[in-house]
């Protein structure tokens, strides 16, 4: 399971990370769509013990199909899980820093490294805004950039960014159930 990543509650996000905006819709009480919430999305984590590994929360849903009846209520303000609710979605951007940042030869963030490893119970689609990464899986890894989209379908798999520059990635997970 992917519960293996570390948030660091007590670093706020390094000024240099991307914030999001977020402009969610709903009706007005005339039945007139309007814009509900339109914000930097208060939902900013830290990982892996750096300002500089930062997940971003934009919308959770808890089961699909989803009614989009009644106002727009934002996510819960807790550190949420990495996977969806089982029948919901999730969408989020993580800014992951270059390896050397938060896991250079030698340090504990090896150790991370390791522990990244992990299955979700859901559906990925992940979508490279800037930047590269490499998405590692068990048998073998290809190297992600700008533009460039994985649909990770519930398998092993981990993050390494191999540059000297962030990469940002937008992900929407669908609740289901890991492969294998």
């Amino acid at each position: 399971m992917a519960e293996n990543l570390v948030a660091s509650l007590d670093l706020t996000p390094a000024p240099g990370t991307r914030k999001v905006r977020r402009v969610v819709t709903a009706l007005n009480s005339a039945g007139e769509s309007m814009i509900a919430i339109d914000n930097i999305s208060p939902h900013v984590s830290c990982q892996a013990g750096t300002d500089q590994f930062v997940v971003t929360q934009l919308w959770r849903t808890s089961r699909t199909p989803v009614d989009n009846e009644g106002p727009a209520i934002d996510i819960p303000a807790e550190p949420l899980p990495v996977a969806p609710p089982r029948d919901g979605s999730v969408f989020r951007t993580v800014e992951f820093p270059p390896d050397s940042v938060w896991r250079p030869p030698g340090s504990a963030g090896e150790e991370l490294a390791r522990r990244q490893i992990h299955a979700t119970d859901s559906l990925d689609y992940c979508i490279v805004l800037s930047g590269e990464i490499w998405a590692v899986l068990d048998a073998e890894e290809t190297r992600l950039s700008a533009g460039d989209v994985l649909i990770q379908r519930g398998t092993n798999h981990a993050w390494s960014n191999r540059s000297a520059a962030p990469c940002v990635i937008a992900f929407v997970l669908i609740g289901g159930k890991a492969a294998g």
